[in-house]
């Protein structure tokens, strides 16, 4: 067959162009485009063309001729050390299979290297691929695929990292600011808070459109206000004017992850490292493999002086950039148009501070304190903001409302308006109206609003004033007078054969207590009726004639703080003689708690009639009959259905518990004479479970968590309940109007719990409850920081490792690991086992050390790095720079 010298250009020495100097010692077959079916004169005739081409090509200039110089020389020694054998078939069949042995061998190494170099992200660009298998000569393109799956790997498309956000500079490094505040690594989590682990790249990218924003920002508007919520909706407009003026959101984002990929590969971590930095960001496995895969190896990026500078001001560091704009060299171009820049900064950071002190002397500490954040967002480097900040007292508190209590006087009011942070509040008593936080007796300090004062005086004028601190100073007072006198508590009758007691239990500051008795009728006033011995705790009396009920007109007598005498409410008992007992139930109550959609428990509580058995009987229907009519026991019968379940007797009361369904009915008692077959009509009383919370959400910041909810249409009061994994549930009852002011925050712990809202309804018998809707608040994963310091001489093998740890932690298991070479161990087995630690018990105040002597045989570089075992799900931060020993 004639010599293609087309094909041979095409086929042999085109793919050597991308490699010279690479050439295959064992390839020569391929070389010489030479198979085993050929004869000694087909060999002859083809080394002879061959031998041809190359010294006519190898005078050029291109790497092609480069390629066949190479050749020719190559040729010259195998023609001096092999002569004519290299015209027998033998000898070209003998060169074949030592090629093929070897290139098998080489195969197997090369498919080893890329598993150990790419197997963390299980595949490997077109690009790489023709990179890397430019240095391994020997093999040919069928042998590069085997060598590919025989390492796992996928070989993908390149994929194109964007090297810049496309936002305006200042715009994405405020960007950068708000989501740092919102613990938001992408804009991804800005826009979808529950959205991880989310795709970049492909069809089934996360939707990050000028939609997506301007449903998020509805989102927003209707959540209460806190700070978390201002910083979203200031997030939300950013991307809403980037989206606008063309920006890809889903390239801010994937320039936001390839950001941190870039920094951790400057410092030096491992392609498996960096897989889970992307997905530590949020982004899912696959993706993260891939943008790792495609990420350069430059990862420089020298800022000028000029954007230097831009930086700072747009981190609000303006001190820091004025400084820099002064040692600017006075050639570069930039430098008037920065000093400029800086010098309209700060005299607008002066003329806030000026307003902002002007408002804080006219008592508008709200607007100081605008303006003061103002002008730290522009200059936060400025200590003399932070510190006007910190010392400005917040406005006093508002809608403050006292009332008189068992325990004493009841105080509440709501937040200082704008305040969404921790307020301390001061409530303080005197006889006159408090002026500052010290004029008068402290009753408490905290941070709930609302407290009781149990040791108010009674009979006197109280003023009480609630000051306000975020830190620094208090606030004005909000203020309120009030006084009380407190009646009689816990007042109980017992009657017996012949005589009957009365006891209470009276305020200690009572001086005497005066009872006066009427027959048959509840006294009038105070001075009706005849008076009756009595101490400060009860009184004894007969029954009279044992049929007429006894009515006592209790009242408490305080001194003011003239002397003057003082009498409390007026307080009747009454004593139910036997036969003057109720015949039927004249008030039922009860409160119901929804089970499910379908059910819900019932309690009902009545005072117990003196003779018959009580049915309570359940109808969507009110009866026909009036309270007290006494109606046939069949009528009764036809009448709804009846109530059954076990009773509890306490003292004159009967209280039963029974399941009944959801809806609203209405409860008649009945009191049966079995004697008579009648039964006497109670009073009905309607009552039914109440709608559900919509859309409950708690969106945890870091000790507090922002539970927010849709209320059904009717409801304007729910409970809410937070239950810890360990300890107490807290309880909490708001309004509509309290929600909608104030929104409702919670203190929580790190380990998290659950947050259940149910709405509640009043009404003139209990209380109806809805099911709860409940939703888990995650707990805060424990952060591990850790240090590795030389113990002794310079030459000395001792290290000293210590752990410091961001909250209490139990039953810590950590693994001490060495390990060789240039890559940072990614697994414990990577490595050799310095030291195994468990059972520990690590605080945040009380970092934990451990002396440790450096293995033997460790060559340089080496790593040492720590482990953490248990908690599995803790955040280790790695010291990389004291993690490393070159």
């Amino acid at each position: 067959m004639a010599f293609d010298q087309r094909a041979y250009l095409r086929e042999v020495i085109g793919p050597l162009r991308d490699r010279p100097g690479n050439l295959s010692p064992t390839d020569l077959a391929r070389h010489y485009a030479v198979t085993a079916e050929m004869s000694a004169a087909e060999l002859r005739e083809q080394l002879t063309a061959v031998r041809r081409l190359w010294n006519q090509r190898s005078s050029g200039v291109d790497s092609g001729a480069r390629v066949c110089a190479q050749l020719f020389s190559r040729d010259e020694q195998l023609r001096a050390a092999h002569g004519a054998a290299m015209f027998e078939p033998s000898w070209w069949r003998e060169r074949i299979e030592e090629h093929g042995r070897g290139a098998r061998a080489e195969s197997e190494r090369f498919a080893r290297d890329l598993a150990q170099s790419y197997g963390a992200l299980g595949r490997i660009t077109q690009s790489q691929l023709k990179e890397i298998a430019g240095h391994w000569p020997g093999l040919d393109a069928e042998q590069i695929d085997q060598a590919v799956r025989r390492a796992g790997l996928a070989v993908v498309d390149p994929v194109e990292l964007p090297t810049e956000s496309g936002m305006a500079r200042t715009a994405y490094r405020s960007l950068l600011r708000l989501q740092d505040l919102l613990g938001a690594p992408t804009v991804v989590q800005v826009l979808h808070p529950d959205g991880a682990p989310f795709r970049l790249l492909g069809a089934e990218a996360v939707p990050l459109d000028a939609a997506t924003v301007r449903a998020r920002t509805e989102e927003a508007n209707r959540l209460a206000d806190a700070a978390a919520v201002r910083n979203r909706k200031e997030a939300l407009g950013l991307l809403e004017r980037a989206a606008a003026d063309g920006v890809d959101l889903r390239l801010v984002a994937l320039f936001q992850v390839v950001e941190r990929l870039r920094s951790g590969r400057a410092r030096g971590l491992a392609d498996g490292m960096l897989v889970r930095v992307a997905t530590d960001a949020g982004l899912e496995l696959s993706d993260a493999r891939s943008v790792v895969a495609n990420l350069p190896l430059d990862t420089k990026q020298d800022a000028s002086p000029a954007d230097r500078i831009r930086d700072l001001v747009a981190d609000g560091q303006l001190l820091a950039a004025r400084q820099a704009v002064a040692v600017l060299h006075v050639d570069d171009p930039h430098r008037d148009e920065l000093r400029g820049q800086v010098d309209t900064l700060l005299s607008e950071v002066e003329s806030l501070r000026r307003t902002a002190d002007e408002a804080a002397r006219s008592e508008r500490e709200d607007e100081a304190a605008r303006l003061l954040r103002s002008a730290l967002r522009i200059a936060a480097d400025d200590e003399d903001l932070v510190d006007r900040l910190a010392a400005l007292a917040p406005p006093p508190p508002r809608a403050l409302a006292a009332r008189a209590t068992e325990t004493g006087v009841r105080l509440t009011w709501t937040a200082p308006p704008g305040q969404v942070t921790e307020v301390r509040y001061r409530v303080v008593r005197s006889d006159r109206p408090p002026v500052s936080a010290t004029d008068g007796e402290t009753v408490s300090e905290g941070p709930l609003a609302e407290t009781t004062d149990p040791a108010a005086p009674p009979a006197r004028s109280l003023h009480y004033g609630v000051f306000a601190s975020l830190g620094g100073d208090w606030s004005r007072p909000a203020a309120v007078v009030t006084r009380i006198v407190p009646p009689v508590t816990a007042v109980r009758v017992s009657v017996r054969p012949g005589e009957l007691s009365c006891g209470w239990r009276t305020h200690p500051a009572a001086e005497t207590v005066r009872v006066r008795r009427t027959l048959g009728r509840p006294p009038a006033s105070a001075a009706d009726g005849e008076p009756v011995p009595a101490s400060r705790a009860g009184l004894s009396d007969d029954t009279g004639d044992e049929v007429t009920d006894r009515y006592y007109g209790i009242v408490p007598v305080y001194r003011d703080e003239n002397g003057t005498e003082v009498e409390g409410p007026l307080v009747v008992a009454r004593a139910v003689l036997r036969d003057a007992a109720p015949s039927y139930v004249q008030r039922l109550r009860a409160h119901v708690t929804a089970l499910d959609a379908r059910s819900a428990t019932a309690h009902f509580a009545w005072l117990t009639p003196v003779g018959g058995a009580v049915s309570i009987r359940r109808s969507e229907l009110g009866p026909t009959w009036a309270a007290g009519a006494r109606i046939r026991r069949e009528e009764m019968e036809g009448y709804g259905e009846a109530l059954v379940a076990d009773r509890i007797v306490q003292e004159a009361e009967t209280l039963l518990e029974v399941t009944v369904p959801s809806g609203r009915f209405v409860y008649v008692p009945f009191t049966v004479d079995r004697t008579t077959d009648t039964a006497v009509v109670g009073e009905p009383l309607a009552l039914g479970v109440t709608e559900p919370v919509q859309q409950l959400i708690a969106r945890r910041t870091g000790d507090e968590v922002n539970v927010a909810w849709v209320w059904p249409p009717a409801v304007n009061l729910a409970e809410v309940t937070f239950t810890p994994p360990h300890g107490p549930p807290t309880v909490r009852r708001l309004t509509r109007g309290q929600v909608t002011e104030s929104g409702c925050r919670l203190r929580v712990g790190p380990a998290g719990g659950r947050v259940s809202v149910r709405t509640v309804e009043r009404g003139p018998g209990g209380e109806a409850y809805s099911t709860a809707e409940s939703v888990s608040v995650t707990g805060v994963p424990v952060a591990f920081g850790y240090r590795i310091r030389r113990d002794g001489g310079l030459f000395s093998r001792k290290r000293l490792l210590s752990v410091d740890v961001d909250q209490a932690c139990e039953g810590v298991e950590l693994l001490l690991v060495a390990a060789s070479g240039v890559a940072m161990p990614a697994r414990p087995e990577r490595g050799t086992v310095v030291s195994r630690v468990t059972g520990l018990s690590l605080h945040p105040d009380t970092p934990w050390q451990l002396p440790f002597t450096l293995p033997t045989g460790l060559a340089k570089p080496y790593w040492l790095r720590c482990f953490v075992i248990r908690p599995p799900d803790a955040r280790v931060i790695d010291p990389i720079d004291e993690m490393k020993v070159s």
